[in-house]
């Protein structure tokens, strides 16, 4: 989820929102005007309806802010880095770099949200019996109400032991500590999710059929369901790829990588440099000096064979500013993390590029589920 406005920092945290959350926003404060307002209180305006919907809105992303800050500031407590924090439809993500290194540690990250939220609530309730005592009116009394409520609703929501919910987080932190396996909370955590998601889908589809509800609500329930079992899905799967590279270094799943002119004709390249070393990844130099592009020796297939001596390696390649950097000893965990979209990983060791890592290499890795170094047949490190 990106940041479609930024917002600021906010104890020295990134804030931005989505543009989904602004059709939320607004949402719920036509909602609140239209139906729970005009009942609470009635006799006032649309306009004073209107007004005390959208800053009711607004303090429910007071709230979630809240929520999602307290996130942040234990998991920088607990060593890890924050990158930012990202409001939305479905509330807020905090984009926490690395994972937590404890259960203990991953428990705090997780609970303290609910437990801000059920505390926010809580005030707010507070208020409500203050402004009740002091006779104000019931327009404010309505919305402080409202807020309480959704406050305390979202913490016991959040709760629920299935991933991407906090409550899946808890429990993943949990089965992890009881187990001492990592890989078994994920998945633990990710089942919960997914079984989740299918419920709340169902349970969504036939309230559609029966008319038990409307059908923008039997949608909305649907769609949070769909909404649930991707996210666990998703989880489930970066929990397979952590698992699968956890104490691999980068050295151990590099290929062997050498230097060809990339001006030449692919049958030139092939007959001369690829044929003889399958498996092997090229830096292609240009004419007029450096490397302009990274290229597998066996992708010379995709090239139809009439046209091999009309295209050049350096016309198909991967260009040089798609690849990034790393040292042999690096974690390949660590690595990844920071790769970002970049299509190609130079291993490089006292200024020499000593090996390269592909995406299909990784996929390799994480599809066989090793957990130790990969077969050496084209992967181990091999100085051309």
């Amino acid at each position: 989820m990106t940041d479609t406005i930024r917002l600021g920092r906010v104890a020295g945290v990134r804030v931005g929102l989505n543009w989904t959350l602004l059709a939320m926003v607004a949402l719920v404060a036509v909602g609140l005007a239209d139906n729970r307002f005009a009942r609470d209180a009635p006799g006032h305006s649309g306009t004073v309806y209107a007004v005390a919907g959208a800053l009711t809105a607004m303090l429910l992303l007071v709230g979630v802010l809240l929520h999602e800050l307290g996130h942040a500031v234990v998991a920088r407590r607990a060593g890890l880095q924050v990158d930012g924090i990202t409001l939305s439809w479905m509330g807020g993500v905090t984009r926490i770099e690395g994972d937590a290194r404890s259960p203990a540690a991953e428990f705090a990250i997780a609970g303290v949200g609910p437990l801000v939220s059920a505390a926010f609530g809580g005030v707010l309730w507070v208020a409500r019996m203050g402004v009740i005592a002091g006779h104000g009116g019931r327009l404010t009394i309505s919305a402080l109400w409202w807020l309480a409520i959704i406050n305390v609703v979202l913490a016991i929501f959040n709760l629920i032991p299935a991933a991407p919910l906090d409550g899946g987080r808890i429990l993943h932190a949990l089965v992890w500590f009881a187990t001492r396996d990592r890989w078994l909370g994920t998945r633990a955590a990710a089942a919960a999710g997914i079984g989740l998601g299918v419920l709340t889908v169902a349970f969504g589809f036939f309230a559609l059929l029966r008319g038990n509800t409307s059908p923008i609500d039997g949608l909305f329930i649907t769609f949070i369901g769909w909404w649930l079992l991707g996210s666990a899905r998703a989880e489930r799967q970066l929990g397979q790829i952590r698992h699968s590279l956890e104490g691999i270094r980068i050295s151990e799943v590099m290929r062997p990588v050498g230097a060809a002119p990339g001006w030449v004709t692919i049958r030139t390249f092939a007959e001369t440099y690829a044929s003889s070393r399958p498996g092997w990844v090229w830096l292609l130099e240009k004419w007029d000096g450096g490397y302009g592009g990274v290229m597998l020796g066996d992708s010379i297939g995709s090239v139809p064979y009439p046209q091999w001596d009309l295209v050049r390696p350096l016309d198909v390649a991967v260009p040089i500013e798609a690849s990034t950097g790393a040292t042999p000893d690096e974690d390949t965990l660590d690595v990844v993390s920071r790769t970002g979209d970049k299509q190609v990983i130079l291993v490089v060791d006292g200024g020499r590029t000593v090996g390269a890592v592909l995406p299909t290499d990784l996929n390799s890795l994480v599809r066989l589920g090793r957990r130790g170094p990969v077969p050496s047949s084209g992967w181990t490190l091999t100085r051309p």
